[in-house]
């Protein structure tokens, strides 16, 4: 997968090198392991920008969308696994107090 996103969108391009994961299980895996300040970032880069990304992506359907408004589309996708993280449990990459995260098992 290119790193390379729409134009427009450049300034994301610093968390495709982490980020631009292409399964569920990848990007929960990722975000398990950082840091709650990078998690932290990562809300506060793309939150600003959710709007316009969705208006972006609004005009390809899913089956016919170019690699770069895939990416695109997987770093919103980043927005929503990590928004939790940050939203309700104060930046903390697991639930506090919560199962194991090795017990939860994703399937697409």
């Amino acid at each position: 997968m290119s790193n390379h996103l729409p134009a427009g969108f450049e300034a994301l391009e610093f968390l495709t090198d982490k980020w631009l994961l292409e399964t569920e299980n990848e990007r929960h895996r990722t975000r398990l392991a950082s840091e709650p300040l990078e998690l932290k970032k990562v809300y506060d880069t793309l939150l600003p920008r959710m709007e316009e990304i969705c208006d972006f992506l609004d005009q390809y359907p899913l089956s016919d969308m170019p690699w770069a408004a895939h990416n695109l589309m997987t770093l919103a996708l980043v927005f929503m696994e990590v928004s939790p993280s940050i939203e309700m449990f104060g930046g903390s990459p697991s639930v506090p107090f919560g199962f194991e995260p090795e017990r939860w098992i994703i399937h697409c």
